[in-house]
């Protein structure tokens, strides 16, 4: 109980951080605040809030997308994006996005493409060898380089005035143009979908057993395939929003599993609230150091791939 109270004070306290810190300073703020109140209304309640939530539940979404594919595959290697999920959902978004321009058709076909790369990257993994780590990350890879060309093909037609500068800086992660209405779409989804995998951690714990030890306990294949399509919701739909956001869905589990330990129960909550306070500080870091914004998959990158390195460096034998 104490780490999650720990937790829980660590959000709170990253929250009202994030609230006041941004381009325009706190002493700027307290001058709205006594000079201009309206102002200081939208840029609290209209630009920082539905942003804050945003990235809180987008972190905690890959986050807990990242454990349930590494219990699921018994790969601590998978993540939602080397499965091919981002790539998968980001593609079926962009050509939504060309198309329609429409945010429920957008999430409706970045859900789609994204759970079909999933299930291209698993097939094609245990048709080679079921056993092999290596074979399903060797399978995300491909898939996801596949999707990746069909998203270039995707930006080569596009019209280069309009559409192309606004899909190419969404495919970098950003949180630059959220509103209430991404919280109105995103909000519902992630948080039924993070309730229930949270839920069921325990049954996640017997699944990471493999098929046969969890058909002892009376589960069946059906179940790992409902974690498998909710862990593809939760991230498809925040790659709907956000854009393809990567590392978090790697970096993080590793990360609560060393400090927490392993067992599921507590690790898909945990982190669900340390992955969303790692996006949410690297958004402030996003649109607070320099004039223009930084994608949020630049940083990401910066810090994920590195610390990846240190832990595969002291865990990396425990992997083949």
């Amino acid at each position: 109980m104490k780490k999650y109270i720990f937790l829980l004070f660590l959000l709170a306290l990253v929250s009202v951080f994030s609230i006041v810190v941004g381009r325009i300073s706190l002493e700027e703020l307290r001058n709205y605040y006594t000079n201009d109140f309206d102002t200081l209304q939208t840029i609290i309640f209209d630009l920082r809030l539905p942003r804050l939530i945003v990235a809180f539940l987008v972190g905690a979404s890959l986050s807990v997308a990242g454990v349930i594919f590494q219990a699921m595959f018994q790969n601590p290697l998978v993540s939602p994006n080397i499965l091919g999920v981002g790539s998968g959902a980001g593609f079926g978004a962009v050509v939504c996005i060309l198309i329609f321009s429409n945010p429920f058709i957008t999430q409706i076909g970045a859900f789609i493409f994204g759970f079909l790369a999933v299930m291209i990257s698993y097939a094609l993994g245990t048709l080679v060898n079921k056993n092999s780590k290596l074979m399903l990350v060797l399978a995300g890879i491909i898939t996801g380089a596949i999707f990746e060309a069909l998203i270039s093909i995707v930006k080569y037609v596009a019209d280069t005035e309009e559409k192309l500068p606004s899909i190419v800086y969404w495919l970098m992660g950003s949180l630059n143009a959220i509103s209430w209405d991404d919280v109105i779409i995103l909000a519902p989804i992630c948080t039924i979908g993070l309730v229930i995998l949270s839920l069921m951690g325990w049954k996640l714990n017997i699944l990471s057993l493999g098929n046969e030890q969890a058909s002892i306990f009376g589960e069946n294949k059906f179940l790992g395939f409902i974690f498998v399509v909710l862990a593809t919701l939760i991230t498809s739909t925040s790659v709907a929003i956000a854009g393809i956001i990567g590392w978090v869905g790697l970096l993080v589990p590793h990360i609560t599993r060393l400090i927490f330990g392993s067992d599921n129960t507590s690790l898909v909550p945990i982190s669900a609230i340390f992955g969303g306070i790692f996006l949410m500080l690297t958004d402030n870091v996003a649109r607070s150091v320099s004039s223009a914004e930084i994608p949020l998959s630049i940083l990401t990158a910066l810090v994920g791939a590195p610390l990846i390195g240190v832990i595969m460096v002291k865990k990396g034998k425990k992997w083949s």
